[in-house]
């Protein structure tokens, strides 16, 4: 067992636990557009301009909005179809997680490390989660779109710690650095380190290259302490 004082790990989802192409997504965004008889480039603008809605409330109420406010014509039958098209890509990420993010979780869980997930995405994800492999070794998930926050807004990390009944000194919070989430996290309280995926995030901050070298890091932060 470690330290006392190292009693949380706050992990990004997308591209730190479970990868997310740029083509999973796209092929996901454009079978969602076909289901919903669109053409996928009639809907990327308005999809695109309503991110902060459609992570921020349940999905079926967002196409339903979306289809008022913009002028779509779509059914109830349609916008059905499209959440299955959506979730059936979309979901498949979750076949195959990060390399090693299953050992680091087991890991983590062994040295008595509570886990908590912390992710702007579609009220859909909860399902898809839930069914994978990384889910037996989450003890709270804390997602924008049940919550009603995005990062990098504090509060949803503070959400996060406050479900694993910790305080921001007993945590530290993982990500690739995308939706500026590791200044959300240092806002929070954390320690936000980064795992440096060469995808242009800079941060200034602690750093990882690899998902493994988070449990040095959490034994080191126990000493320290």
């Amino acid at each position: 067992m470690l330290n006392k004082h190292i009693k949380g790990v706050i992990f990004d989802l997308w591209n730190t636990l479970v990868p997310l192409e740029d083509d999973l997504k796209e092929h996901a965004f454009n079978e969602t557009a076909i289901a919903l008889q669109l053409d996928p480039f009639t809907l990327k603008k308005p999809w695109t301009e309503t991110r902060i809605q459609r992570e921020t409330s349940d999905l079926y109420q967002y196409l339903h909005w979306l289809k008022e406010d913009r002028g779509f014509f779509w059914t109830n039958e349609l916008i059905v179809k499209g959440m299955q098209a959506r979730k059936n890509i979309h979901g498949s990420a979750f076949r195959v997680p990060e390399k090693g993010a299953v050992q680091v979780l087991k890991e983590l869980k062994q040295l008595g490390i509570r886990i908590g997930v912390v992710s702007n995405c579609s009220s859909d994800v909860r399902d898809m989660i839930s069914s994978s492999t990384i889910m037996p070794f989450i003890d709270v998930l804390a997602l924008s779109a049940e919550i009603g926050i995005m990062k990098p807004e504090p509060q949803i990390y503070k959400y996060a710690m406050r479900e694993l009944g910790l305080q921001s000194e007993e945590c530290i919070y993982v990500g690739d650095g995308h939706d500026n989430e590791l200044k959300g996290a240092q806002l929070a309280g954390l320690e936000a380190i980064l795992l440096d995926k060469n995808n242009g995030v800079a941060w200034e901050g602690k750093a990882i290259t690899k998902l493994s070298d988070i449990i040095m890091e959490v034994e080191r932060l126990a000493i320290s302490n």
